[in-house]
């Protein structure tokens, strides 16, 4: 029963587990231990300090079926070896190389939208977060070039579900319409993804997205060059890493900018008097932290990535419990995001906790994880979401039209059935006093 209630509503089950202490034991069937932790500490020893004790949790494991093994699901050697060469794609001087992508994805957006247009809010976070990783990876437009992309990424989050399935290889293997979708749309990616590979190979210039940066990242570390199917998995993974996590954290955004009108005036305040009617650039980034700490804040009550799951490789002891090898352990993010503990006023939208307060304790916030896993695209993700609201709030103010949005639990924390919104165009004036 438990069980049917994890999978149904899995949030209310970890807040319920929360109540009963900061370790909570449950045996679902099969002799599949579970432990969720809400203790910062404990949290920190599992995904930092002894992160060599443990493996990624089952849906990620199941997730090679279209990520192979990129970094978000290879393990032990291979995990390091990729993230050592890569790791430097990501770096501070990488990121602003990086800004022109996404400044041109958020003008588009902002440039689509009409005074008093209704959208699905949730619909174009989506596409201009997937418009930015498709050009910062592949140099390529989504909807004219590589459709594909946007495919398999909607029908793999028909089948997500799947993945938290026990048996669920056996549904793999039935002829549903939703697994035909998906093969063919993998399939199609695979075929649009190596191409382009092929096509790289074959230029000397190769340019400077991520992919031909991967091409010849290894002169740098001296490890031996990334096979295709390795520059594959990898481009992969970092386009679903990288487009929904954005999406739905930008969308929530809004949400709360909506919701504290005293929060939205603050930060617009902050984009006129830093950017004075200006388009935002790649020096902004650091020159916006209210604008980061609201972004920050949305990462607090409503994380994309709202747990992590990691299963012991050997026996361990935690908190006086002793483990089995194979023991699964939940942590999540928006139980422990939300704990008075750490987070005085928790339901609030504060984002000034993030500047002007001490910062809660390790463990206690971690929406791209911890350790040697930490997302390797947090840095990006932050200055994405800083020039994305920079560049759209100052020309448009957002309404969501449902004051308090169901919420859809999949592989990420997305509002259910979407979010519609009305648009409200911002004049010069009127955007300093944010009416």
């Amino acid at each position: 029963m438990l069980l049917g209630r994890y999978l149904h509503d899995p949030l209310a089950v970890m807040e319920k587990c929360r109540a009963y202490g900061d370790v909570t034991y449950v045996r679902f069937p099969g002799d599949h231990d579970f432990y969720f932790l809400s203790r910062p500490d404990l949290i920190r020893r599992v995904l930092v300090d002894d992160a060599q004790s443990f493996v990624k949790g089952r849906a990620l494991r199941a997730g090679k079926r279209l990520l192979g093994e990129g970094l978000l699901t290879s393990e032990g050697s291979d995990h390091l070896i990729r993230r050592r060469m890569i790791q430097p794609l990501f770096g501070r001087r990488r990121i602003r190389g990086y800004a022109p992508a996404v400044l041109e994805a958020a003008q588009a957006t902002a440039g689509d939208w009409r005074d008093g247009q209704e959208i699905d809010l949730n619909g174009e976070m989506m596409r201009f977060a997937l418009a930015v990783v498709a050009r910062t990876i592949f140099a390529a437009d989504v909807e004219r070039e590589a459709p594909e992309i946007r495919e398999v990424m909607d029908a793999s989050m028909r089948v997500f579900h799947r993945f938290l399935l026990p048996g669920s290889e056996l549904l793999w293997k039935l002829p549903l319409p939703a697994t035909r979708r998906f093969n063919a749309a993998r399939r199609n990616v695979d075929r649009f993804v190596y191409t382009t590979i092929d096509r790289r190979r074959a230029t000397p210039q190769r340019g400077d997205d991520v992919l031909a940066l991967m091409l010849d990242a290894h002169r740098e570390t001296g490890d031996e060059p990334l096979p295709d199917a390795a520059l594959r998995d990898e481009s992969i993974t970092m386009i679903l890493a990288g487009h929904e996590t954005t999406a739905q954290a930008l969308t929530w955004t809004w949400h709360l900018l909506a919701r504290n009108r005293a929060v939205e005036e603050r930060m617009v305040e902050e984009l006129m008097r830093v950017l004075a009617g200006r388009p935002a650039g790649p020096d902004d980034i650091d020159a916006l932290p209210y604008t980061r700490a609201v972004f920050l804040e949305t990462l607090r009550l409503y994380p994309p990535v709202w747990a992590l799951a990691r299963i012991s490789t050997e026996p361990y002891e935690l908190d006086g419990w002793q483990l089995d090898p194979g023991a699964t352990l939940i942590m999540s993010q928006w139980v422990v995001h939300r704990d008075a503990r750490w987070f005085p006023r928790p339901t609030r939208f504060l984002p000034e906790r993030w500047i002007d307060q001490p910062a809660p304790p390790p463990g206690a916030f971690f929406p791209f994880g911890g350790g040697p896993r930490l997302c390797i695209g947090e840095r990006f993700a932050t200055a994405e979401a800083v020039l994305a609201l920079a560049t759209i709030a100052q020309r448009w103010r957002v309404v969501p039209h449902t004051p308090a949005p169901g919420l859809d639990p999949r592989f990420t924390l997305r509002p259910h059935g979407g979010l519609s919104a009305t648009v409200r165009q911002r004049s010069r004036t009127a955007a300093t006093k944010t009416a």
